[in-house]
């Protein structure tokens, strides 16, 4: 099954792709769908091919057509689909081409439970998803031979918050409805999930400059592998 995905990927012409997931594998994809919350178009249950994820780190791949992109990586328990943690903060792709981290990290709590990871892309024509079937395993991080950047590809984190339409923020202080990108500043980089979860009902794009805002944090520093 999993050579059978990468094949249909292969089969994708790249100049007419919003973004491709390279890995893990993907639930599903359609170009012309991609724009469909929460996972451009597929069923967020499906477990046609499941990935372990080791909490300590699991490389995720794509490749993007657009000249920017903001990349967020998310995940959600398989009985909580529209609970959403991201696993990393923001990131800001420049060039168009493959980009892949490393190490994205899993949530510890979360070991032994099936869940699902969702990537958004935060792109000039809007918001883009895919997603792919997870269960969250102890051991080392995982890594990849393969997880390297393209040549004018760079990316570093910035503090841009996703925020779709009619999206309910949930935070330890509560909830609040809202329908415009937010922005905060800070000072370090995180490197594990934050404690807030987002729960969004709908995927419309309402201005493409909202794609970027807040400032950098910092590099990542391995993506020019």
């Amino acid at each position: 099954m999993l050579l059978k995905s990468a094949s249909l990927l292969l089969l994708v012409p790249f100049t007419t792709a919003h973004f491709l997931l390279n890995s893990p594998p993907t639930i599903g994809f359609s170009d012309d769908e991609e724009s469909t919350y929460p996972c451009g178009s597929f069923d967020v249950t499906s477990r046609k091919t499941v990935t372990d994820f080791p909490i300590a780190g699991l490389p995720i791949s794509v490749t993007s057509t657009h000249p920017e992109d903001t990349w967020f990586f998310r995940a959600a328990l398989l009985n909580d689909t529209e609970n959403w943690v991201n696993l990393l903060p923001a990131i800001m792709q420049q060039g168009t081409g493959d980009f892949c981290n490393p190490s994205v990290p899993g949530l510890a709590a979360w070991e032994g439970e099936d869940a699902v990871i969702q990537i958004v892309a935060s792109a000039p024509d809007g918001f883009l998803f895919q997603c792919a079937a997870v269960k969250f395993v102890g051991g080392s991080a995982a890594t990849s031979a393969s997880c390297k950047n393209g040549t004018k590809v760079t990316a570093e984190f910035t503090d841009e918050k996703l925020i779709l339409n009619a999206q309910t923020t949930s935070t330890a202080g509560g909830s609040e409805a809202t329908e415009t990108a937010t922005k905060t500043s800070g000072s370090t980089t995180q490197t594990s999930a934050p404690s807030s979860t987002t729960t969004p009902n709908s995927a419309v794009r309402k201005d493409a400059a909202l794609a970027v805002v807040g400032g950098v944090l910092g590099s990542l520093g391995l993506l020019l592998l």
